[in-house]
C-alpha cells in the first residue's frame, strides 16, 4: 500500500478487538466507567488510555486484562460478541 493511500485511509479505519461473550463474567457484566452500547448479540466497549497511570479502580478485575491488550494493539473499540472467537490467551466464563 502506498504512504499516501495509507494516509488518506487512516483516517477512517480503526481496529476492533472481537471477542465471544465467553470472555465476560455474566449476560450483564459490570465494565467500569466506559463508555458501553449493548446490542442484540452483545457489548461494543470504547478502549481507554491504559499508559500513565493505568486503569482506576472503577475498572472490574475481569476487564482489565481486556482493556490493557486492546489498548497494547492500538484498537478503538472491544467488541463482544455470540459469534466471535475464543481467544485463548483470556479466561472465559461458562454461563
Amino acid at each position: 500500500m502506498s504512504d499516501k493511500k495509507h494516509e488518506v485511509l487512516g483516517g477512517y479505519i480503526e481496529k476492533i478487538m472481537a471477542l465471544s461473550t465467553a470472555h465476560m463474567p455474566n449476560t450483564n457484566p459490570e465494565f467500569g466507567d466506559v463508555r458501553v452500547l449493548s446490542y442484540e448479540y452483545g457489548y461494543m466497549v470504547f478502549v481507554t488510555d491504559c499508559s500513565g497511570e493505568g486503569l482506576d479502580e472503577s475498572f472490574p478485575n475481569w476487564f482489565r486484562p481486556i482493556m490493557e491488550l486492546a489498548d497494547r494493539q492500538d484498537c478503538t473499540l472491544i467488541m463482544f460478541d455470540e459469534a466471535c472467537n475464543v481467544d485463548p490467551d483470556l479466561q472465559t466464563w461458562d454461563w
